[in-house]
C-alpha cells in the first residue's frame, strides 16, 4: 500500500487515487482510503435505502435495477445488495485479514463469502466504472451482476450496453460527480426503456448545475436535501485542503462549518419523471 503522501494532486485537486481504483483486487483500495476515514458509502446507504423503497411503492415493482455510476470494486453494492458493512469491508481487505493471500486465494475466498451473503435478489446492481481490472474483480467473485467500462463523457454506448442500460431503474452516485457530468447521465437517460430515478452525492466542491438543467431539459423535478451534507473523507493533507478551499472560492463558497472539519462534504441530489406522483423519499427535499 502507498503513503498518502506518495499521491500528486489530480485535476480537480483531490489527491490522485487512480493507481489504487483498478488494482487486481481491492486492498490497496481499502487499505488506503480506511487511513482516509472513507465513509460516505455508509453514509449514503440509508439514504439509498429510502430511496429505493419509494421508488418500489412508486412504480408498484420489487425488483429494481441499479446503475452504480463511478462505482469501482462495488462498495455500493457491497452494501445494498449483499449487506456488508463498510467498516466490515476494510477489516475484510486489511493487511491482517488477507496477509500473503494470492489474488487467486482472495477471489476464491470473496467468491465463497457473497455466494453465501445476506444477498436482496430483488436488487440487480450493474457497475459503470472505466477501471476494468476493479469492475471485473467485482464481477467476478459475484459483488456486481454486471458492468461497463465506457468513458459516457466522450462516447456513446454500444448496442451491448445499451442494451445494459435499458431495465436500469434508479441511477446512484457517491464520488463520480466532477469526473462525470451531465454527457455521462444524458447518455445513460437515452438508454433507458423507462426513465430511471436518479439519486446523487456530489462534493460541494463540484457544481451540480449542469446535470441538473439536463436532468430538467428532459423532463425531470430535481430535488435538493437541504440542511444536510454527508462527509465523503478526510483531507490527505494541507495542500489538498487548499485546493478545496480554493475550487469552494471560485464557486464563492464559505467553506465554514463544511470543509473546514476537515472534511470533504457532500450533497444529496433526486430526480424523478415530473409525470410521476412522487412522495419525498425523504425529508428536507427541495425542489430546484
Amino acid at each position: 500500500m502507498s503513503a498518502l503522501t506518495d499521491f500528486d494532486l489530480d485535476e480537480t485537486g483531490k489527491i490522485d487515487l487512480t493507481s489504487i481504483y483498478d488494482r487486481p483486487d481491492p486492498r490497496d483500495y481499502y487499505q488506503t482510503l480506511v487511513n482516509l476515514d472513507y465513509r460516505i458509502p455508509a453514509e449514503g446507504e440509508p439514504v439509498f435505502r429510502q430511496v429505493i423503497e419509494a421508488e418500489r411503492s412508486a412504480r408498484k415493482k420489487r425488483s429494481l435495477k441499479l446503475l452504480d455510476v463511478g462505482c469501482s470494486y462495488g462498495v455500493n453494492a457491497a452494501i445494498l445488495k449483499h449487506e456488508r458493512a463498510l467498516p466490515e469491508l476494510f477489516r475484510a481487505y486489511g493487511a491482517a485479514a488477507t496477509g500473503a493471500m494470492s489474488r487467486r486465494q482472495l477471489v476464491a475466498r470473496d467468491r465463497e463469502t457473497y455466494r453465501h451473503s445476506a444477498e436482496n435478489a430483488e436488487l440487480a446492481v450493474i457497475g459503470l466504472d472505466p477501471a476494468e481490472r476493479a469492475v471485473g474483480y467485482a464481477r467476478e467473485v459475484g459483488i456486481l451482476d454486471d458492468y461497463l467500462t465506457r468513458d459516457l463523457e466522450s462516447e456513446a454506448p454500444n448496442a451491448a450496453e445499451q442494451a445494459l442500460l435499458a431495465g436500469v431503474d434508479l441511477v446512484i452516485s457517491t464520488g463520480a460527480i466532477g469526473y462525470v457530468g451531465a454527457p455521462t447521465f444524458i447518455r445513460i437517460l437515452e438508454a433507458a426503456d423507462e426513465k430511471p430515478w436518479f439519486a446523487l452525492f456530489a462534493l460541494r466542491m463540484f457544481s451540480f448545475d449542469a446535470i441538473a438543467a439536463a436532468l430538467k431539459e428532459r423532463g425531470y423535478a430535481v430535488f435538493k436535501l437541504e440542511g444536510r451534507t454527508f462527509h465523503q473523507r478526510h483531507f490527505a493533507d494541507g495542500k489538498e485542503r487548499a485546493e478545496v478551499f480554493a475550487n469552494l472560492d471560485a464557486l464563492d463558497l464559505d467553506p465554514g462549518g463544511y470543509e473546514s472539519d476537515g472534511w470533504y462534504h457532500a450533497e444529496f441530489f433526486f430526480a424523478h419523471p415530473v409525470e410521476e406522483d412522487v412522495a419525498p423519499p425523504l425529508p428536507g427535499l427541495t425542489r430546484l
